[in-house]
């Protein structure tokens, strides 16, 4: 299934009293959905013997979880499996370029040390084998230590990143077989009159603010700061390519608003009143007030939303 532009509608009401007294049921359901998709994928790359696999999509949207999880299918397929993680291409901090009012632009491509990409890249699909580089996010800048990585008939190599869609990023493997994957939160929350309860776009936000908090003990606000680049980068870098997307994992998963309940109302709860950000605050907290909270120990260790919740 191709990208399609048109949100799908998850109706909290007709699931909303079995959350209050039999969750697991709804959980296990949502799970079986991903792990579905996340199965018909595979069943394409391995039908179709495709041996490079680009998956993209925006912030907080779960792609690297999902490139971690097809990689995991695949090799219990008897696949060998190798995955590139596009940011370990990220250029020094004093090279990445700008936005016009100064602030570091982490979204463009630019930011990518492309040549030293297509570099690495030839030399692996060339002679089987070469050096893969580490990004530092403590220091900004490229580690010392690297991977090796190999490549022959039987390996399937999977890129995952913003930019993976990007012609800059596949022209250096245009001449294998190679499937697209666009992966993004494509689900609005919605009433039995079909209004949204919880929009698709700020689940991914209430996705990016819990992790940056748990992760990178970043405020909410931090977040929102981020957040205004992310979405014009989103727009300009990330957008135009998915129309080259062979297929679209749709990542939401239907207990998630229940989920963050509380975590993401505590958050905001810790942002100043006056802040730049107060309708975005607003916003949110309307948003999750239409639910109620659920333990997140209900939630499978493997499941991939445990990449945006306390450890």
């Amino acid at each position: 299934m191709r990208y399609n532009p048109l949100l799908d509608k998850i109706n909290c009401s007709s699931f909303y009293d079995s959350m209050a007294q039999s969750p697991q049921a709804i959980i296990q359901k949502a799970e079986e959905r991903y792990q579905r998709r996340i199965d018909e994928v595979c069943d394409r790359i391995i039908r179709e013997n495709r041996c490079i696999v680009l998956v993209t999509g925006p912030s907080a949207s779960g792609k690297t979880t999902t490139a971690q999880k097809i990689s995991l299918v695949l090799q219990k397929h008897g696949k060998k499996v190798s995955t590139i993680s596009l940011d370990n291409f990220y250029r020094h901090a004093s090279e990445l370029p700008h936005w016009k009012d100064g602030y570091q632009n982490y979204e463009s491509i630019e930011g990518l040390d492309i040549p030293y990409f297509e570099n690495r890249v030839t030399e692996l699909l060339t002679t089987g084998h070469s050096q893969f580089p580490l990004y530092d996010f403590s220091v900004n800048e490229r580690s010392e230590q690297s991977i090796e990585l190999s490549f022959d008939k039987d390996t399937i190599l999977i890129f995952e990143g913003i930019h993976a869609l990007n012609p800059l990023i596949s022209q250096p493997v245009s001449d294998f077989s190679t499937l697209r994957i666009y992966v993004s939160v494509h689900s609005d929350f919605v009433d039995d009159e079909g209004h949204i309860l919880f929009p698709a776009r700020d689940l991914r936000l209430t996705r990016r603010v819990l992790r940056d908090y748990t992760y990178r003990n970043t405020s909410a606000e931090g977040t929102f700061r981020m957040w205004d680049y992310v979405m014009m980068g989103e727009k300009l870098y990330i957008r135009p390519f998915r129309k080259y997307a062979d297929c679209h994992i749709n990542s939401t998963h239907s207990y998630e608003p229940f989920l963050y309940h509380d975590d993401i109302l505590t958050a905001l709860d810790n942002t100043p009143a006056d802040s730049h950000y107060s309708e975005t605050v607003l916003r949110l907290r309307e948003s999750a007030e239409h639910f109620f909270g659920i333990s997140s120990a209900l939630i499978p260790e493997t499941s991939l939303i445990r990449e945006f919740m306390k450890p």
